[in-house]
């Protein structure tokens, strides 16, 4: 007796059944999958991320350093702002390659649901982010602004067009157009420091300086020297990774923790499918036990009726997470702060088979107890009943 078939066929009895047991194991595990795989790929795109930036050190306004830093790398409002002539104190010093003022202003878009992020820039930051690739030119005049990808996109710019400040009464010349970079930079507009300075009534005032030295393993030290300026304060990229990493991962812990609570939940809907088979079945069990079936062979025939529904949901569910990977990636893209703009759910094959394995977990765990229940049965007590 090909106990494989039998349990098969034992489920395809209760198709309805089988089915919807079958998709929530998927669904279960195709979320498990993809947060395990965004996790991965996480950490390393956050690495990546910092890493283009081609900053070592960046000086802010004194204040919640790691907080303001953070805002202003992914394009947020801060309340301080630095003195422009601490600019020049930092390119003052020797170590320093790269000394690169921003002036940062939000202008908000309620009818069109957005907020638009203008940068105001000098030519250092072609300098500082030198593998920008620009269609046109830098910014010259005043009036030259530069868009950022995503931003030409959605204003439907190219070079030589204008875009009209209304709130401001103030018309930019589209001088050049950032070509995409995976960062924040694509969202962002550009315009000259000066003209930003005087557009946005913050005059001799910076958000920021980002800074590259000439050696990087001086970041620590030169983050002292530069902590002397006054009303500044200093952070490094690695300070800054590892504080918005703890942020992250305290989020993402939280995520994995719900995910967990699911497969145990869909673990109690498969028992409650097994046992429910099992008191279908009764007098069929107590028929195979009285013409010479064993009570291990009513055990192994019922646990693997579980096993084989994990296994198809547990299949499924890496089908489904392949083919909505990404779609789950948004979800949790809108969940998880400081969240990197380009895809970093990352299918590896040792995740594949990780989630094979919770799937047979599943139905190992969830199909002992109507196991035993149903290899106890007595074949005259269950066929007096029946």
């Amino acid at each position: 007796m090909n106990l494989f078939l039998v349990a098969f066929r034992n489920l395809t009895r209760r198709k309805v059944r089988t089915t919807i047991t079958v998709f929530s194991i998927g669904v279960a595990i195709a979320v498990l999958f993809t947060v395990l795989s965004f996790n991965r790929g996480y950490e390393q795109s956050l690495r990546n991320q910092i890493q283009r930036m081609g900053i070592h050190l960046m000086v802010i306004p004194i204040g919640c350093p790691y907080e303001a830093a953070s805002l202003i790398l992914k394009g947020g409002q801060i309340d301080n702002y630095l003195p422009a002539s601490a600019a020049d104190a930092v390119r003052s010093m020797e170590a320093v390659e790269i000394a690169a003022p921003v002036l940062m202003h939000g202008i908000v878009k309620p009818e069109e649901g957005r907020t638009d992020i203008y940068l105001g820039v000098d030519e250092e930051i072609i300098k500082l982010k030198n593998w920008w690739k620009i269609n046109g030119d830098f910014l010259k005049g005043e009036n030259d602004i530069v868009l950022g990808y995503d931003v030409s996109l959605i204003e439907l710019s190219n070079v030589g067009d204008q875009i009209y400040l209304p709130e401001f009464d103030h018309t930019f010349d589209v001088v050049g157009i950032l070509e995409q970079t995976g960062t924040e930079d694509d969202g962002f507009f550009f315009i000259k420091l000066e003209t930003a300075q005087g557009l946005f009534s913050k005059e001799s005032l910076l958000t920021s300086i980002q800074i590259r030295l000439k050696d990087p393993g001086m970041a620590a030290a030169i983050a002292k020297k530069l902590e002397e300026l006054p009303q500044v304060e200093v952070i490094t990229m690695s300070e800054l990774l590892g504080t918005m990493l703890s942020l992250v991962g305290s989020v993402q812990t939280i995520v994995l923790s719900i995910v967990i609570v699911v497969v145990a939940i869909v673990s109690f809907g498969v028992l409650n499918t097994i046992l429910m088979s099992v008191f279908e079945r009764l007098k069929e069990l107590g028929i195979m036990m009285a013409t010479g079936a064993g009570r291990i062979h009513i055990f192994v025939l019922v646990w693997l009726e579980s096993l084989i529904l994990s296994i198809i949901g547990g299949i499924a569910g890496l089908l489904i997470a392949l083919v909505a990977g990404r779609i789950i990636e948004k979800l949790l893209n809108r969940i998880l702060p400081l969240a990197p703009a380009t895809g970093i759910v990352n299918f590896q094959a040792s995740t594949f088979v990780y989630c094979l394995i919770i799937a047979l977990i599943i139905g190992t765990v969830a199909g002992i107890y109507p196991a035993i229940l149903a290899a106890q049965q007595k074949p005259v007590k269950v066929l007096r009943s029946a």
